[in-house]
């Protein structure tokens, strides 16, 4: 395992110790949907983007969607730009993450949505639909992959697989 995976779940792990219980058990069990955005936002309340090499990626997306933002990234890359500019998991550039609760609204035997709804302390937002992320994941692997993740930022709602296709298009 590369050493800023290795980093990346121990800190993870470490955070998940402490916790909420509901939150540390989703987290831990992979049966559940909400385990895999239980580690996003562990790994952000460390102050470190997630998904923001293409290993993190590997670890949380489908392939699908890892391999999408990837060739988004490579081709924004050689004209000195990014493919996302914000941090899709706060749905913001730079809020920290006060606290978070997540709520499975749709589950099936392969796929399902999570809820997030985030407390950016501090950051002004337009609207509380902003501080709303969803999460469509799929089975994959024999566990769950985030299969997408979309969001408002008011007054447009916005979803990952669009904006990087969109990235892709010459």
């Amino acid at each position: 395992m590369p050493p800023r995976i290795h980093h990346l779940l121990v800190v993870a792990a470490a955070l998940l110790a402490l916790a909420p219980p509901a939150y540390a058990a989703a987290a831990n069990d992979p049966a559940d949907p909400r385990a895999p955005v239980a580690a996003l936002y562990a790994i952000e309340k460390t102050g470190h983007a997630p998904l923001a090499t293409p290993a993190e990626r590997a670890a949380a997306l489908t392939r699908g969607l890892a391999a999408l933002w990837d060739r988004a990234e490579t081709r924004a890359r050689r004209s000195g730009d990014v493919a996302i500019d914000f941090d899709v998991v706060t749905n913001s550039q730079g809020a920290e993450l006060k606290s978070y609760a997540l709520a499975i609204t749709r589950r099936d035997a392969t796929h399902a949505t999570v809820a997030a709804t985030i407390d950016p302390g501090d950051w002004l937002r337009r609207s509380p639909r902003e501080n709303v992320v969803t999460f469509a994941l799929a089975r994959q692997g024999g566990r769950w992959r985030i299969d997408d993740v979309s969001g408002t930022a008011e007054p447009n709602a916005w979803a990952l697989r669009e904006l990087l296709a969109n990235a892709l298009k010459p």
